[in-house]
């Protein structure tokens, strides 16, 4: 028990973090709590028991035609089953928040956190049992650094790659367009989750060559979120000098527009150093701004137009 409680604390304490760096690249419209949790949890338990017990089941045919301890049969196993099953289970809470609560999905960015949440929560659950498969300490610390520390990120990166396919369909009417793009997502998370497993797999053939794949993919995905992370940070300014333009002056001043559009004004908002009401200000002003922006890409969607002058209000309110 003192085993398992010292293995989740630990754990614990750097997935937090990274939900922390994943959850600031929705710089404004903050995703619901509730739905954060859910996700994770999701990942944490449906995920990885599905996971489990079909992977289970797959494996039989596979041990039965190669051999258990075969090369082959490690690395279908590991490389080709893992990634698959995994990365369906795990998108599948993308897809949940997706299909019955898409008025908190706005785009790319929310499909980021909520792949990463749920991610985050496989990855949870899975480095706990790894870590009680260990016999000495040693091991568990070598453990814990290379897979929790060094490669802590890497099921919040596949699964949030998935994320991006649904967020991109998110503003999409042609059907087909739709299945295009979630489809690419969920194959590119399977791609890199399989390039990483099988590179892990066929190290120990190789010599160790195979390594520089694994972390070069897991260095290229790091890469591309940090990049994802500034698109992120313009596409919300664009959006806000967009949309907002004809706010003024009715609803904001020429003085609160600059302001919102200013890079270092949204900076201080993002990072919680400006005022709690300057804060509440621009998060409004850019959930308006998203409002707007979606009824002009899908219509009334049960209520846009009504949520616009509920927030046309409150902004007002915030402003005197």
């Amino acid at each position: 028990m003192d085993r398992f409680l010292i293995t989740a604390i630990l754990i614990a304490i750097p997935t937090f973090i990274y939900i922390r760096i994943v959850i600031s690249i929705d710089r404004f419209e903050k995703e619901p709590t509730r739905y954060l949790i859910a996700a994770f949890l999701w990942g944490a338990l449906p995920a990885v028991i599905g996971g489990i017990i079909v992977q289970l089941i797959l494996n039989v045919p596979i041990q039965l035609i190669f051999g258990a301890e075969s090369l082959g049969g490690q690395f279908i196993t590991t490389a080709v089953n893992a990634p698959v099953t995994e990365e369906i289970l795990k998108g599948t809470a993308v897809a949940i928040i997706y299909l019955w609560y898409r008025r908190e999905f706005d785009g790319w960015v929310d499909g980021i956190v909520y792949g990463a949440m749920a991610g985050f929560g496989f990855a949870y659950v899975e480095n706990i049992l790894y870590l009680l498969g260990t016999k000495t300490w040693e091991e568990w610390g070598q453990l814990l650094l290379l897979r929790v520390i060094v490669l802590g990120f890497m099921h919040g990166f596949w699964t949030a790659l998935t994320g991006i396919g649904f967020g991109l369909a998110r503003h999409r009417h042609n059907l087909l367009t739709k299945i295009l793009l979630i489809s690419g997502g969920l194959i590119a998370a399977m791609s890199a989750h399989l390039i990483h497993n099988g590179a892990l797999i066929l190290a120990k053939a190789s010599g160790g060559a195979t390594l520089a794949i694994a972390l070069w993919n897991y260095g290229f995905l790091a890469a591309l979120m940090i990049v994802l992370g500034f698109v992120a940070a313009e596409s919300d300014r664009k959006m806000l000098k967009t949309y907002l333009s004809d706010e003024v002056p009715t609803v904001i001043s020429d003085a609160d527009y600059e302001a919102l559009c200013n890079r270092l004004s949204n900076t201080l908002a993002r990072l919680r150093v400006a005022p709690k009401q300057k804060r509440a200000f621009i998060q409004t002003a850019a959930e308006l701004a998203q409002k707007k922006f979606q009824l002009f890409k899908m219509g009334e969607e049960n209520g846009n137009s009504t949520e616009i002058a509920l927030l046309r209000k409150q902004l007002k309110q915030l402003r005197n």
